[in-house]
């Protein structure tokens, strides 16, 4: 007898489940066919100040023959009258708006749309991890391997140290899924020569507070050589191709521009040049090398060459012509 009421329990159970899931799958397949009269909101998460746009999503044409009127905290927007789309302000931070818009239906009845605006400051802040000089007026980019920090910053009125994250980059999850109190991530720079970093940031209910998209450019390590003086240090105006050497020996320096710092710091090839052989003439710093002509040539190919051999993309090389 037991053993009968519990396969009985069980048949209910499932039954009960198998009717829900029907009645679901008519109301979704219902909803599909007649979809609901929505406002959408494009940007859907504004920063303050920002324009948008609200349109009423209107696929079943329940707003045919209807007298649109569209009203901004209560007020008649006069210039989006019969519009289905009205352009308004988000307003100031920690501040919400309010937009509606009154269908008067030719049968007579009313159906008003509603939807709330509540901008949320939110920014990313891109760190690559790569070297530029110290004279460089320019912010160092991210080479394909190389380290990035990015950290979000939000500002809703609050401060809110409570919010959950997610990165994502390209179509990866960063962190492989969402961080809570952590507004910092970081990568490894893909190939691609543009990707697309996103931040979410939400509630920890999941209410989604504000979504920030932007492009990251992936750019290939370059060199630019420098002469050093004894007197004023490097100088900040790099040698055009050729350098013509006044004295009887000069000092070059080359710069390596958006090469991962720790390539930087460690290379596996630094590698000086003249003309086809190795230069032994190389001191502590291997990024200089004091250049003094030889023979009865007039000039010489000076080069220089680092890279990390693991990752043959992190590196550069390049060469100037020394006249003497």
């Amino acid at each position: 007898m037991r053993l009968f009421f519990i396969l009985f329990f069980i048949l209910i159970v499932t039954v009960a489940h198998t009717v829900d899931a029907q009645r679901k799958s008519e109301l979704d397949f219902y909803e599909m066919i007649n979809p609901k009269l929505l406002l959408k909101v494009e940007p859907a998460y504004p920063s303050p100040g920002e324009s948008v746009t609200i349109t009423i999503n209107d696929y079943r044409g329940g707003t045919y023959g209807s007298t649109i009127t569209w009203l901004h905290d209560g007020k008649v927007v006069a210039e989006a009258e019969n519009r289905r789309s009205v352009v308004v302000n988000a307003g100031e931070l920690n501040n919400e708006t309010k937009i509606e818009a009154v269908l008067s239906k030719p049968s007579g009845g009313k159906e008003v749309l509603s939807t709330t605006i509540k901008p949320v400051y939110l920014d990313i802040v891109i760190e690559a991890q790569t070297r530029v000089p110290e004279f460089y007026l320019g912010k160092a980019l991210p080479s394909t391997g190389s380290m990035v920090n990015a950290t979000a910053l939000v500002n809703d009125g609050d401060i809110r140290t409570d919010l959950v994250y997610t990165w994502r980059l390209n179509r990866e999850v960063l962190e492989g899924g969402p961080i809570r109190k952590r507004n910092q991530v970081s990568f490894s720079a893909p190939r691609d020569t543009r990707s697309t970093l996103i931040v979410e940031a939400a509630e920890p209910s999941g209410n989604i507070l504000a979504r920030k998209t932007m492009s990251l450019p992936t750019v290939i390590p370059s060199l630019s050589f420098y002469e050093v003086s004894s007197l004023f240090g490097v100088s900040q105006k790099p040698i055009d191709q050729e350098l013509i050497l006044v004295g009887n020996t000069a000092t070059i320096q080359a710069e390596p521009y958006n090469l991962d710092i720790r390539v930087y710091n460690n290379p596996d090839i630094a590698q000086w040049k003249i003309n086809s052989s190795v230069s032994q003439n190389q001191g502590s710093n291997p990024y200089q090398i004091t250049f003094q002509p030889t023979g009865v040539a007039e000039s010489a190919r000076l080069g220089f060459h680092v890279r990390d051999t693991t990752d043959v993309l992190q590196g550069a090389r390049d060469n100037i012509q020394v006249r003497f």
